[in-house]
């Protein structure tokens, strides 16, 4: 069975393409002072570096604990605050999340190795020498990229395991890397002149195979039912796209047995599937648990928030009750961002610090701000 978006935590559209925020990250300046893979400016961090593989409001907190700093940066270099609708908040949300997700560059020379310690070239041939009960890797044209060496492994899975099994070998466990490094080796050693690759995956689209391929047959993405698999949304894929393949090829042998038990038949993927399938898999961090309404009032009441907000009006600020109802967290971040130069400008005129948030103070405020402007 599958578990609608709308079940989730905090009902966060998923993007469809997650790298369409990396246009508002460019148009909106953020280029100028973060670095993409050492492309950009360099007065913060570059963001590819960071090992970031936190939630939305995680990442809401880091970047509202920050905000004095660039704020001043920003007066500092005569740049203007750029403002967001909550759609390009998602979009540039998304893709910051995202940049983990493509993991990092493979080595020839380590994937050369690995062929040989992992025993790939007792069923493969390549530069003229191994085995021949497995395609010729010079030959293969099609693995210009990681996600298809994955794909490719999983469809041939049941015909691999009986292969070793036959040789006696010991099933080889790979890591994530493991997966880049041979994937790139393959592709210097391929004598064709075409690359086809594979885009990165669309959550929405893998949300779908998961559902097609029966996948919620042993895997919860949400709920407490018992099934025969893990939970996928409680084990914390903070992991990149090779990672994650990696961890289904090494529990390919346990998930073979318990599919023959249940007399279920091996999924088989085609096209750009096995790529939706892990960019799903791997947004299931994506959003946050519910926080506490309780809780939330204490922070919003401790950190000065009801100072300006005040109930009934009256405030420098709006009363939040009387506001639009918070459909998303999205929401609530993109209005934070917006006015916070006004709000900062008001902790400097009471003489009042800028308040620090962690992860559940930002889940408990929304949760407070949803109830009171539900109402």
């Amino acid at each position: 069975m599958l578990f609608p978006a709308c079940v989730f935590a905090q009902q966060i559209e998923l993007p469809q393409n997650p790298l369409k925020g990396q246009i508002v990250f460019e148009e909106k300046g953020c280029i100028e002072c973060h670095a993409i893979g050492g492309y950009g400016g360099t007065e913060g961090p570059d963001l590819s570096q960071e090992l970031y593989f936190g939630s939305v409001l995680e990442l809401a907190s880091v970047i509202w604990n920050h905000t004095p700093q660039m704020n001043r940066r920003f007066r500092q270099l005569r740049i203007d605050r750029p403002q967001f609708t909550e759609t390009e908040m998602l979009d540039l949300f998304g893709f910051l999340y995202y940049l983990r997700y493509l993991g990092e560059p493979g080595g020839v020379a380590k994937g050369k190795k690995l062929l040989d310690t992992k025993g790939c070239v007792s069923c493969h041939r390549v530069g003229g020498q191994g085995g021949t009960a497995g395609p010729d890797f010079e030959k293969i044209q099609h693995y210009a990229s990681p996600l298809y060496i994955v794909q490719a492994m999983w469809n041939h899975g049941p015909n691999m395991q009986e292969q070793i099994k036959k040789s006696g070998m010991k099933y080889p466990t790979l890591s994530g890397q493991d997966i880049v490094d041979i994937t790139v080796f393959i592709r210097q050693a391929t004598v064709g002149s075409v690359e086809v690759r594979m885009s990165p995956g669309d959550p929405n689209k893998g949300r779908e195979v998961f559902k097609v391929k029966s996948c919620g047959n042993c895997h919860l993405v949400e709920g407490k039912a018992k099934k025969i698999g893990p939970n996928l949304s409680k084990i914390q894929l903070k992991k990149g796209v090779t990672e994650v393949a990696s961890l289904m090829w090494n529990h390919g042998p346990v998930m073979m047995e318990r599919m023959k038990k249940e007399s279920v038949e091996w999924p088989r993927f085609d096209a750009n599937e096995m790529a939706d399938l892990i960019a799903y898999l791997y947004f299931l961090g994506f959003e946050d648990k519910p926080g506490d309404p309780s809780r939330g009032e204490k922070v919003f009441q401790q950190n000065g928030c009801t100072d300006c907000h005040k109930s009934g009006g009256g405030g420098k600020a709006p009363d939040l009750s009387t506001a639009t109802p918070f459909d998303s967290p999205v929401q609530m971040i993109q209005l934070m961002w917006n006015h916070a130069t006004e709000m900062e400008d008001l902790f400097i005129a009471h003489n009042k610090e800028w308040p620090q948030l962690e992860t559940a103070d930002m889940c408990d405020i929304y949760a407070y701000l949803r109830k009171i402007t539900k109402k």
